[in-house]
């Protein structure tokens, strides 16, 4: 079935490791800082806690793929995925955990190699927009009451922008997509000739 074809793929895909260049998405600049900028900019990064707080949010993310979540909700892109998973629910929820281990497997062991270098980006990335007076200037604030408050409550504010954003745009535009399906379909019906027959 194409569907099992396409398993491969998709989790080939989603634990594809993050060095590899991505379409767009360019080097940054070479950073021109001095050392006091950039320790400054290190000692803010540090105190933020971002190392800990990726930390937290990737392992969220492989707990998902060890699940299995992520590998069925790739799958059900697939024709035929989803009527062949209710028919057999309990034997495919067995292979995708076990594909969901391998890409948990594979995702961490790239998180655990390159964090340190997404800490020293974030360093390199302060140093490059702020002076080292402004990075301590910021790290002050961060240690003052309201600093701390901010610290703490930003990411249930973040969490609270994000879901209502689904809710007000998000939905929508699922709405409206399927309210123009048929000129959708239109589009990308001269699509239909370059497509292969399916191998008997």
């Amino acid at each position: 079935m194409s569907f099992l074809i396409a398993a491969v793929a998709v989790v080939g895909a989603a634990a594809a490791p993050p060095q590899q260049a991505r379409p767009g998405v360019a080097a940054p600049p070479a950073v021109r800082a001095d050392a006091a900028t950039l320790q400054a900019a290190a000692a803010l990064v540090a105190q933020l806690g971002l190392k800990s707080q990726l930390q937290t949010q990737m392992a969220s993310t492989v707990k998902q793929m060890r699940s299995g979540f992520v590998v069925r909700a790739m799958l059900a892109q697939q024709p035929g995925f989803v009527p062949a998973y209710q028919a057999n629910k309990a034997k495919f929820d067995v292979a995708l955990q076990k594909a969901g281990a391998i890409q948990a497997d594979i995702a961490q062991t790239v998180i655990n190699q390159n964090i340190g270098s997404v800490v020293t980006a974030a360093r390199d990335a302060y140093a490059r927009q702020y002076t080292a007076a402004e990075l301590n200037g910021l790290a002050a604030f961060y240690r003052s009451p309201l600093g701390v408050a901010l610290q703490k409550k930003q990411g249930a504010v973040q969490n609270e922008i994000g879901q209502q954003t689904a809710r007000l745009i998000g939905t929508k535009i699922d709405m409206a997509m399927q309210a123009n399906a048929a000129k959708l379909r239109e589009a990308l019906a001269p699509l239909g000739s370059a497509t292969p027959p399916p191998r008997k």
